[in-house]
């Protein structure tokens, strides 16, 4: 708590519960980038610099989410790790109608996923051709795409090296 505000926090996101794409270097953790051919590399000697900086603005990470394999489409599908559930899916299943499988969108289908079911409050992924905008718009979501390199894609499995954007996907604008 501030002196000037009793209970106020002190990080920008105080505990907020983060996911991560598979995608992102986290110390200590395999980065697979949903491929079972990357399972049995180290592990991270250190954090991705997107990852620093959210665990310094008080980030409360809540795991890896899954991915399309190395973030190679926009439809979300991991025929390895399974397709994460699409929001309007879970829905429809939960007020009893038959839920048809959806599409969750873009490789950060599991970031998208884990936002639309108020799992995590941010959802961290990346942006190539659509991969964050497509799940937000087809999870309900807001995704933003940052400009290229305004934070930096070290310490993540590139897709391509020139037009990778690291992005968030939240519930609101606000």
């Amino acid at each position: 708590a501030s002196a000037t505000h009793p209970g106020a926090l002190q990080s920008p996101l105080a505990g907020l519960a983060v996911s991560v794409k598979d995608l992102f270097d986290v110390a200590g953790q395999v980065t697979s980038a949903g491929s079972v051919v990357m399972q049995n590399q180290p592990a991270a000697q250190q954090d991705a610099p997107v990852i620093a900086r959210l665990r310094a603005a008080g980030a409360g990470f809540i795991g890896r989410t899954n991915m399309v394999e190395f973030a190679f489409s926009g439809v979300g599908i991991n025929p390895h790790h399974g397709t994460p559930a699409a929001w309007d899916a879970l829905t429809d299943q939960q007020v009893g109608q038959p839920g048809a499988p959806r599409i969750p969108g873009g490789s950060s289908s599991g970031a998208a996923t884990s936002v639309a079911t108020g799992a995590a409050f941010i959802g961290l992924g990346s942006d190539t051709g659509g991969s964050i905008r497509i799940p937000a718009a087809l999870n309900g979501l807001v995704g933003f795409k940052s400009t290229a390199r305004r934070v930096p894609t070290q310490g993540a499995i590139p897709l391509s090296t020139t037009l990778d954007t690291v992005c968030a996907m939240t519930r609101s604008v606000r």
